[in-house]
């Protein structure tokens, strides 16, 4: 039996391989629901995600997996999205779309780049975030958007982060696109979320419900206390226990290593220093139409206590009453930071109304709340060098670590759905390997 910890987007892609292989599994989702974060709210007519849950395909494999809802369910989107800054709105990705911009900050772009262009860091160089930063795109841009944007986003000093992950996330423009969007040749095209997919019917929980049709092995409401990796077993909330031979965890690693048992000293010390930030998020129905044309827009100035607002009714209009507009609004701050909603929530309108999205006048007679912890995995060397020796101590005792917080790093949904599957296959590949010698032996 393998046992699988989380109903997410990995959690059901495992499901679903292995269900497709006809390999006995259960899944263990503690909500009463499936898709982890990819869950919606839908109140008076809103729909509501845990803020911006956008499908982003790189890959043809996932593609295909996927084309059933692609094709009947989902809309193919353009990306149209904004940075706000210096009291402009200009195009992301904002490295490459500075016109508009005063022009002391436009001078501050391009001089930066140029005296960097050519010299941008390895992939494998091991710099940490700032410096990185600093080589790829120069001062100007680093001090106009990055550096404040991303020490907004990651509660951190970049200089304490690494910077392994940046390269597939980060649009690293050529020296001709940052020219030309100083000059107002809008590069809308750079990044992978260009394009997105989105449900037609509002709402991403589309997606995970998707996955789990036909999963039978589902058991919802179990919430997971210990896992004994001796005897493997895990005990549920209600003291039962299920029995496993291979266990996939989609979790997050830190609460994992917190629950398990029969762990050394170093791996639990590993776990106590795994890090990460929360996201406190302001969901707001309000009734207007057309509030922004755009998809999301991003708050570098520390003035703006948000990093990002996003407008699902851009995504399709029937993620809202006729006539109504929503907005997501997304702090970031570190673990156990103290807040009120009362304050977020004066400091949200008030930004937005300074930004000219909100006029004094606008009701906003739906307002939702929701808190995603851990929501992004912290980067830094000491998660760089330790967590190989996690991953491989639990693979060893038949735990799969997956997903964006289960194998805790950066991803996608895509990714999470690639992982679920990969995850299946290591455990499909011993079977599949017996079943071939055994067909050669009758040769």
């Amino acid at each position: 039996m393998v046992l699988i910890l989380g109903g997410g987007l990995a959690g059901l892609s495992a499901g679903r391989a292995l269900a497709g292989a006809g390999r006995p599994y259960r899944i263990l989702e503690r909500e009463d629901r499936v898709g982890g974060l990819c869950r919606t709210v839908r109140r008076d007519g809103f729909a509501f995600d845990l803020t911006g849950h956008l499908l982003h395909l790189r890959t043809d494999r996932c593609r295909r997996i996927l084309e059933p809802a692609l094709r009947d369910r989902f809309l193919a989107v353009e990306r149209r999205s904004y940075v706000y800054s210096h009291g402009v709105f200009t195009e992301y990705p904002f490295q490459a779309n500075t016109h508009g911009l005063p022009p002391r900050v436009i001078r501050d772009c391009l001089l930066g780049f140029l005296a960097v262009h050519g010299r941008a860091p390895r992939p494998d160089e091991p710099l940490s975030f700032r410096s990185w930063i600093l080589r790829t795109f120069g001062t100007g841009i680093a001090e106009h958007f990055m550096i404040p944007f991303n020490e907004k986003i990651w509660c951190a000093d970049l200089d304490a982060l690494s910077a392994e992950w940046v390269a597939w996330s980060i649009p690293q423009p050529s020296l001709e696109e940052v020219v030309g969007g100083a000059v107002g040749l809008t590069n809308r095209r750079l990044g992978y979320n260009a394009e997105f997919f989105y449900p037609r019917a509002g709402g991403i929980d589309h997606l995970p419900n998707f996955l789990a049709e036909g999963l039978r092995g589902i058991e919802l409401g179990a919430r997971v206390e210990s896992v004994d990796l001796d005897r493997r077993r895990v005990r549920l909330a209600d003291g039962t226990e299920r029995e496993y031979d291979t266990l996939v965890s989609t979790m997050p690693l830190d609460r994992f290593l917190r629950i398990a048992s029969g762990l050394p000293g170093e791996i639990l010390a590993v776990g106590r220093r795994l890090r990460s930030v929360r996201v406190v998020n302001l969901n707001l129905g309000v009734e207007r139409a057309g509030i922004f044309p755009g998809h999301w827009i991003y708050f570098p100035e520390p003035e703006f206590p948000f990093y990002r607002v996003g407008f699902p009714a851009n995504f399709t209009p029937r993620a809202v009453p006729p006539g109504c507009a929503s907005m997501y609004v997304e702090f970031s701050l570190p673990p156990g930071a103290a807040y009120r909603r009362e304050d977020l929530l004066e400091s949200a309108r008030a930004g937005l109304r300074r930004a000219g999205i909100l006029r004094p006048d606008d009701r906003i007679p739906v307002v939702e709340w929701a808190e995603i912890d851990p929501a992004y995995v912290l980067h830094d060397p000491f998660r760089r060098e330790h967590l190989p020796q996690v991953v491989r101590f639990l693979a060893e005792r038949d735990v799969i670590c997956a997903g964006r917080f289960g194998a805790w790093g950066y991803g996608s949904m895509e990714d999470a759905i690639r992982e679920g599957m990969e995850a299946a296959e290591r455990i499909l590949a011993p079977a599949a390997a017996e079943a071939g010698a055994r067909c050669a032996a009758r040769r």
